[in-house]
C-alpha cells in the first residue's frame, strides 16, 4: 500500500508555486532586504526594521483539487525623516525664534581694539 506524501511545513508548500522557482526567488529577495538592512543600521546608527507580508489564497473545487495563490511583500527600511523646529508666532507665521523668549541685542561696546595684560 502506497503512502501519499503530505506537505506539511510551510517550505514545502511554497515549493509548489511557480513550479519550484518561487520560493528561491523569495528567499533571494529576503536576503537582499537583509543586506540593505545592515546597510541602513551601518549608514543610519539608528536600528533598522523590514516587515515581510506572505499571503497565500486557497480555492478547494467540489472535486478536492487546491489552487493555491501566492503573494509577498518585502518592506524594507525607510530612511530617517527630515526634521526642523520652528515656532508659530501669535499671527499664525512660522519663525526660527522663539517668540516667549526675548531676545538680547549684542553690539560692541568698546573701541575695537583689544590688549593683553599680564598678572600684576
Amino acid at each position: 500500500m502506497s503512502q501519499t506524501p503530505e506537505l506539511r511545513s510551510l517550505d514545502q508548500i511554497l515549493s509548489l508555486a511557480d513550479n519550484g522557482d518561487y520560493l528561491p526567488d523569495l528567499q533571494e529577495r529576503i536576503e537582499a532586504n537583509n543586506i540593505e538592512m545592515r546597510q541602513f543600521a551601518n549608514d543610519f546608527s539608528a536600528s533598522a526594521k523590514a516587515k515581510i507580508t506572505l499571503t497565500i489564497d486557497m480555492k478547494l473545487d467540489r472535486f478536492g483539487q487546491l489552487e493555491l495563490t501566492v503573494d509577498d511583500k518585502i518592506v524594507g527600511p525607510k530612511p530617517p525623516k527630515h526634521k526642523a523646529v520652528a515656532w508659530m508666532t501669535g499671527g499664525g507665521a512660522i519663525t526660527t525664534h522663539n517668540p516667549a523668549q526675548s531676545r538680547m541685542e549684542i553690539r560692541d561696546a568698546d573701541d575695537g581694539r583689544r590688549e593683553l595684560r599680564t598678572a600684576e
